[in-house]
Parts: structure tokens; C-alpha cells; sequence
């Protein structure tokens, strides 16, 4: 099943995507009049359901209108949500017991066919193709074997990343704020709860991952090198916050490259589908007193 999150006609609904027809989740429930925001879907339920059927559960799926008539946006909605980034899961293990753990603020949250800013600061930009966990029922200090029970599906992300600014605010502190610029967090298209890349995924059998800029690609990795796996991830996270239904974790990426304005950047996740983006550049022109420094 695709779950997806999309616009029709100014709405934000909730549905999935089957072949080319759009099918949304009614509620069964009378005093709910659309599932139109995350609040509103039973995402515990929804994952319940995954294995049963849909009729399980308080809403039904009908047919809505045909895919090119919608807008695919990014299956996460950040009032409710949050985006946790793996750090350092591909290359090197050394001595660490897991990996770094970082969040990616509201405002880098973008969807499908959306632009990524690039910043006015920027002098090197990277992209980073990531396989997206996302979670389908509360988890805090979840062992690995029972993390594969709180997962519902998977995503693709693109954790952008600025690798170099004209000002710099690295030094004696660490700074993550290269990673926190409006649209640095592409999402989508939709959430895959269904097929061989779930069955794939919880036995530990590699998928493919992709990055690719212009349509040349450029980044071709494999879950298979991951330091640690999606249950050791979830495990490990879940020891340092509470994961909600609908949070995603961003697993890592097995190699980053430079994009420039004008770019196309595509990521691919094998069995999910593929992300694809634009850059542009920031519409706000540098001025005189630009950029802002504490002296």
C-alpha cells in the first residue's frame, strides 16, 4: 500500500495511490468530516490493518479522483511529526555503540516535484539519498527484536546539506546548522507499508538506493552497507526520545555529491519509488550589511 499525503482543490488529504487513481481514507466515524490532517488518521490502526485489510479499521478507502488531478506532498505533516537523521551509518565503525543522532527542523520539510532552496550563503550544497523508516506505533527503549513491530513502512529522504557558506560557525562548538535550512529535508512520494522491500527489509536483505542529478547517477549504494540496521535504529533512537506514529527516521546515506541551481535531483529507493526535486536559487539577494555576523 501507498500511502500518500497530497492536495486537491486547496484540501490536504489523506489517501493512497493505486496505479493511476487516488483512493482517500473516509472515516467511518460521523462526528470526523475528512481525514485531512495526521490528527485525524489512525495511524496505529492503519498498521494493523496492513496485514487484515482495511475494513478493520474506523475509515475505508473510496475511490477519490485520478492521480494527475492531485498534488503529492510530503507524507509527514511537521505540526504533528518530526524527521530524526542518522549520522555516520555508512563507512567507518571504529568504536562508537551507535550513531550520531540529529533532527531536521519543520522548515526543511518539502515534498515531491518541490524546490530546494539554495542558500544565498551557500558555496557547496550536497545531496544526501536516504532510505526513510517511518514509524507506525509508539516506541520508547524498544529492544531490536521488538522494533521491527513499530515500523509501518518506508520513504525516500534527501538530507541536503550545506558543506560550505561564506560564513563559517564551526570551531571550539559543534554546529549543525548546515543542516537546518528552510527545504533541506525533501520527503516522498508516499510511504510504502506493502511488498518486497517490507519482506526484504525485515530479514535483512539489501535494497538499492540512488541518487541521481540531471539524470545521471551519481550515488549507488545499498542498505546492505549500513553500520547498523533499521531495528538497531529504531531501538537506538527510541532509547533517546519517544517515537510517535507518522515520525520518520532517516537512516544515513551511503554517498553525498554537489548540486547546483538548476539541478534535477532525483533519490531512489529500490521497491519505494523516487523523490525528485529542483534546485533554485534564494530569491533573497545578498545586500550591503550580508550576510549577518556576530563580531
Amino acid at each position: 500500500m501507498r500511502i500518500a499525503r497530497f492536495l486537491w482543490r486547496n484540501r490536504v488529504r489523506w489517501g493512497t495511490i493505486q496505479d493511476d487513481e487516488v483512493y482517500a481514507f473516509v472515516p467511518r466515524r460521523h462526528d470526523i468530516a475528512d481525514v485531512n490532517s495526521l490528527s485525524d488518521l489512525d495511524w496505529m490502526g492503519l498498521r494493523r490493518s496492513i496485514h487484515r485489510g482495511i475494513g478493520n479499521v474506523e475509515f475505508d478507502l473510496e475511490p477519490f479522483c485520478p492521480l494527475s488531478e492531485i498534488s503529492l506532498l510530503a507524507p509527514i505533516d511537521s505540526r504533528y511529526n518530526k524527521v530524526v537523521a542518522i549520522a555516520a551509518n555508512y563507512g567507518e565503525r571504529d568504536d562508537r555503540d551507535g550513531p550520531g543522532i540529529f533532527m531536521k527542523q519543520p522548515g526543511t520539510i518539502v515534498g515531491p516535484d518541490d524546490s530546494i532552496i539554495y542558500p544565498r550563503t551557500g558555496k557547496s550544497i550536497i545531496h544526501e539519498a536516504e532510505l526513510g523508516v517511518v514509524i507506525g506505533s509508539v516506541a520508547k527503549n524498544i529492544s531490536v527484536e521488538l522494533a521491527w513491530n513499530h515500523v509501518l513502512g518506508y520513504t525516500c529522504v534527501n538530507d541536503v546539506s550545506g558543506a560550505r557558506f561564506t560564513a563559517d560557525d564551526t570551531g571550539r562548538g559543534t554546529s549543525m546548522r548546515w543542516k537546518h535550512f528552510d527545504t533541506f529535508c525533501p520527503v516522498g512520494p508516499w510511504i510504502e507499508t506493502t511488498g518486497a522491500v517490507i519482506y526484504n527489509l525485515d530479514y535483512d536483505t539489501p535494497i538499492g538506493i540512488q541518487c541521481r542529478v540531471n539524470g545521471e547517477t551519481v550515488v549507488d549504494g545499498s542498505t546492505d552497507d549500513m553500520l547498523w540496521n533499521v531495528a538497531q535504529l529504531v531501538s537506538w533512537v527510541s532509547e533517546a526520545m519517544t517515537l510517535y506514529p507518522g515520525d520518520i527516521i532517516a537512516t544515513g546515506c551511503p554517498g553525498v555529491g554537489e548540486i547546483s541551481v538548476g539541478d534535477t535531483v532525483e533519490v531512489e529507493v529500490e521497491g519505494v519509488g523516487t523523490l525528485r526535486n529542483f534546485v533554485v536559487a534564494d530569491p533573497a539577494p545578498p545586500t550591503a550589511d550580508w550576510p549577518a555576523l556576530i563580531r
